[in-house]
């Protein structure tokens, strides 16, 4: 089959655009001929065709815009421009941009489906061009569809004509049947996955990837987050948990492995709560999360909302224990013996149940249960045998 994926950002730095990539690369090893347009600073090399709307970083060339690419929160390599502070002539350029080269592509490459990621403003065009196309909900385009209403009209038209609407969760479902009005015989379920061959249980020298960071291993527990820097996320009240059990005996080591809007912010809290142990690290690329998740003695999610949570999946394939959020896709995830779930914006349960799973260890019992179940449950290669069914059932559709 010719698939054509189009995607909103870079194919790394998101859950949507790791989600791409990885997708795309795995149905081009099944022997599908798969294309994607995307956006970034420079082209990336694939292996599969990658054809890239340049944006203007401020610091590279040869870009087609003269501004750096939106996000709906927040991203690693546009972490202050937004669909909500582009003015109307970049808005309109934004479009045109994406429409130009949608065109090209499509007209150079005709594809048998467009597979759309985010229910946003690129499947419009689309649409306008007759195409059959599935859209995979990412969760953000939900915060933008209230935040930025002038996207709204685009949104909805894109929703409203795709062949097939791909959730996440059952939460994400539900949001789109109330938010989107859609008919719930196109909005289908389909759980995420990780590859498991890559995120999985290994052997880390804890101080030698500590000393990466200029941090001392002094046999503390480790704490870590992985994730943007956004309100949603829910950090601020991660780092009020840890004036609660940086106090306690166990005395943990706080990892913060990621950038966002928010970053300056934290970090002043961090200092003026007097925190010790917190350390922020920026944005990680994928092996370096491997290994911090191994490293870990517990994965922490204190979301306030939460759509997909690709960082959940990792933690459980990697064996490590989880405290989350009781929010959204969390709570379909989240799992006992190895997961651990409390109400959001409470700083006092969150750090009672990041010391209860220190105070555990590291069993291997808990470890081998988290890798198990992401095994069984979250399991990349059956995720995307369902999206090949879905696939061929978009086509059928579009033919009748």
């Amino acid at each position: 089959m010719k698939i054509l994926h189009l995607l909103l950002f870079p194919l790394q730095g998101s859950g949507s655009g790791v989600y791409t990539d990885q997708l795309a690369e795995t149905l081009t090893r099944r022997g599908h001929q798969v294309r994607v347009l995307c956006c970034d600073h420079t082209v990336p090399e694939r292996p599969y065709p990658v054809t890239t709307l340049l944006f203007n970083s401020g610091t590279n060339q040869g870009y087609a815009l003269d501004f750096n690419f939106p996000a709906f929160t927040t991203h690693p390599a546009s972490p202050t421009t937004t669909f909500g502070t582009l003015t109307e002539a970049q808005r309109t350029a934004y479009l045109t941009a994406f429409r130009t080269a949608i065109v090209q592509e499509v007209t150079a490459h005709p594809p048998d489906l467009v597979h759309v990621h985010h229910g946003w403003v690129i499947a419009p065009l689309v649409a306008e061009l007759q195409l059959p196309y599935l859209i995979s909900l990412h969760g953000t385009e939900y915060l933008g569809f209230f935040q930025y209403p002038w996207y709204q009209p685009w949104a909805l038209r894109g929703l409203r004509g795709a062949r097939l609407v791909l959730a996440h969760t059952e939460a994400d479902r539900e949001t789109a049947l109330l938010a989107y009005g859609l008919e719930p015989e196109r909005v289908q379920v389909l759980p995420g996955g990780v590859d498991t061959t890559i995120f999985r249980p290994q052997p880390v020298d804890k101080a030698a990837v500590l000393g990466e960071y200029g941090i001392a291993a002094t046999g503390q527990p480790v704490i870590l987050y992985g994730g943007k820097l956004t309100p949603i996320k829910g950090v601020d009240s991660l780092l009020q948990a840890a004036q609660q059990y940086e106090a306690s005996a166990a005395h943990p080591l706080t990892l913060i492995a990621g950038d966002g809007a928010l970053r300056a912010e934290l970090e002043q809290q961090a200092r003026a709560g007097g925190l010790q142990a917190v350390h922020f690290l920026g944005h990680q690329p994928r092996d370096q999360m491997i290994r911090l998740f191994n490293l870990a003695d517990v994965a922490v999610m204190p979301s306030r909302t939460e759509s997909f949570p690709l960082v959940a999946m990792e933690a459980a394939a990697c064996g490590t224990p989880l405290v989350a959020s009781a929010v959204g896709g969390l709570r379909e995830i989240v799992r006992a013996p190895w997961g651990r779930l409390v109400p959001p914006d409470d700083p006092s349960a969150l750090a009672a149940a990041l010391l209860t799973v220190i105070q555990a260890g590291r069993a291997a019992a808990v470890r081998q249960a988290a890798a198990a179940y992401a095994a069984q449950h979250f399991n990349w290669e059956t995720t995307v045998d369902q999206i090949e069914a879905l696939y061929g059932r978009c086509r059928q559709v579009a033919s009748l």
